[in-house]
């Protein structure tokens, strides 16, 4: 496992968990144009917020507006893609337009 840059790490130093996280895909490559994700996780504060597999959202919780996180993590396929800690991206591996689901197709999966 590679380590994080001094700089990275020192900004984590209060969020181990998202430290670990990070390090394995940290020096991965964007995912490719035109990726097509099956499952989408968007964590808060290192709490699953929204959980989106195969066209269903599957999980989600209630945020109220203004609420503001310190720390926004999105998983796509089980791997961190973007994480935002206290205002800053730590991490961007969405800098390729990927094939994101209709936000207007979302359905739970009890409807």
């Amino acid at each position: 496992m590679m380590t994080l840059p001094q700089s990275l790490a020192e900004k984590l130093k209060l969020y181990p968990a998202i430290a670990l996280a990070i390090e394995p895909v940290y020096h991965k490559p964007s995912l490719p144009t035109g990726y097509q994700p099956k499952l989408i996780e968007v964590f808060c504060d290192q709490k699953l917020a929204l959980q989106w597999a195969n066209g269903y959202i599957t999980h989600e919780i209630y945020v109220p507006e203004t609420y503001t996180p310190k720390t926004i993590e999105w998983a796509i396929d089980g791997e961190l893609a973007w994480v935002l800690v206290e205002g800053e991206t730590l991490l961007n591996r969405l800098e390729n337009p990927i094939q994101m689901p209709d936000l207007g197709g979302f359905k739970s999966k009890g409807s």
